[in-house]
């Protein structure tokens, strides 16, 4: 058998733990009660029965983190693609999405300045720019930490890969399990003032949409992956060749350009508005409006499903071998950034939201520390048919964070050339760069908005 079935054996594992996982959930009542989603709960079961532990499953660390990488832009752009809402302009959305800015630019900043206290007094030989994983791995998500983190160590930071993965598994262990006391806390304040939580409804999803696609030659699914594959198509050859260009202009130009490929789902991203603004141009001539091609629903379950098996082989790719010498600054750099994290939720959030801001708080913190899957996870709990808002605030906003952080893809350099070059002086300058970012911020954003949101408060009280 010449047949090389690696890559389909990992699927198929991770398959059959994602469907144990779903299994038993159902079948344990106290385990449904912790707000742990599925593909978390899978990526666990990975770890255990992968070459950690019981090796009964014999993935390769590898491949999985390949796989994590092209996941993570693959889902991306199947978000991307999908049909602009009227409600995409709407004030919450924005916030939301400044609020998603602001909030990698405070964990990069205190990740960054507690990894370089770390390395000044207890961890000499901790990579110094260590602690910014706080802001890939907890704000970002998993494949975003594991490809910055690969990124890096080709700079120097050994098994970088493997630091971005176990920074996500910790920040999903905070959503999970301090975002259910969070989450039991602010259900306890409503019961306080009389509003009480329904119990989420099972809804039953129907694809009606295959009336637009009966009389095409070709399945609307294939449809999807292929504007899925010519995005993507797209992205590696201008990275290719914008990575290359970069190249020419010395050290820190090339430290740039090799982040740059840590970043591809952005790209991903613009290139699929990109591509759904040139089709939704294109479908307004008379011939091509009698059928949609790109559906709206296909692209949601696409990417459900991709981020679904991303996140297992997120958690399952971990090995603790590899790991062994970052555990104590990861523990430390990790709780202390959960707590900060707790505070900046609940403060920003009662300063920029009219309505619903409990339910806000708590989408926020599942999504800062984990993805947008594990926030709209625990917003259903307060907000069982999402009727707030809230989980459209999450996607919206998402969208508008791309474009408000991408400053960021350069402010991140700076430590990095600092520890290639060995000048220190890069790290202050990029704490300094991150902090001039956050004031931005707070005067053109918050500060605004801050009294905005007053005035309507006060306002409603005199009424």
């Amino acid at each position: 058998m010449n047949q090389n079935w690696n890559l389909i054996l990992d699927l198929v594992f991770l398959s059959l733990l994602i469907g144990l996982a779903t299994l038993l959930k159902r079948l344990i009542k106290p385990l449904n009660k912790f707000l742990i989603p599925n593909a978390v709960l899978a990526g666990v079961f990975g770890l255990v029965v992968g070459p950690n532990l019981l090796n009964a499953i014999p993935f390769d660390y590898g491949r999985l983190q390949d796989l994590i990488y092209h996941l993570m832009a693959l889902g991306f752009i199947a978000i991307a693609l999908k049909k602009k809402r009227k409600k995409s302009g709407s004030s919450t959305s924005f916030n939301t999405g400044m609020f998603v800015a602001m909030s990698y630019a405070l964990q990069g900043l205190f990740g960054l300045v507690l990894g370089l206290v770390l390395v000044g007094t207890i961890f000499k030989n901790l990579f110094p720019p260590f602690g910014f994983m706080l802001a890939l791995g907890f704000a970002q998500g998993p494949g975003q930490a594991l490809s910055m983190g690969s990124s890096w160590e080709s700079l120097g930071f050994t098994n970088g890969a493997q630091v971005g993965l176990s920074f996500s598994t910790m920040g999903f262990l905070w959503a999970a399990f301090v975002g259910v006391i969070l989450l039991n806390v602010m259900v306890y304040r409503k019961k306080q003032i009389g509003i009480q939580i329904k119990k989420p409804k099972v809804v039953r999803m129907i694809d009606v949409s295959f009336k637009d696609h009966e009389s095409s030659d070709i399945d609307s699914f294939t449809i999807q992956i292929l504007s899925i594959g010519i995005v993507y198509l797209m992205t590696y050859f201008f990275l290719k060749w914008f990575a290359g260009f970069l190249g020419q202009f010395g050290s820190f130009a090339q430290t740039v350009a090799q982040m740059l490929w840590g970043f591809h789902f952005v790209f991903g991203a613009i290139f699929a508005f990109i591509f759904r603004g040139f089709y939704d141009k294109i479908r307004k001539d008379r011939e091509y409006t009698e059928m949609e091609y790109l559906n709206d629903f296909h692209l949601q379950r696409i990417a459900g499903g991709i981020f679904d098996f991303m996140v297992a082989a997120s958690i399952a790719a971990i090995s603790i071998e590899l790991i062994k010498q970052y555990l104590m600054p990861l523990i430390i750099v990790s709780t202390l950034g959960g707590l900060f994290i707790i505070f900046y939720v609940i403060y920003i959030s009662k300063r920029i939201y009219s309505k619903h801001v409990l339910e806000h708080i708590v989408a926020m913190f599942g999504m800062h520390t984990g993805t947008i899957s594990t926030g709209i996870a625990l917003l259903r709990e307060l907000d069982p048919q999402f009727e707030s808002g809230t989980a459209e605030d999450l996607v919206l906003g998402s969208g508008v964070a791309i474009f408000v952080g991408a400053p960021m893809m350069i402010i991140i350099s700076f430590p990095i050339e600092g520890y290639k070059t060995g000048n220190p002086n890069l790290y202050y300058l990029g704490i300094g760069l991150l902090l001039a970012y956050i004031i931005i911020l707070y005067l053109a954003w918050f500060l605004p908005t801050k009294k905005k949101i007053a005035r309507e408060r006060d306002a409603n009280h005199e009424e």
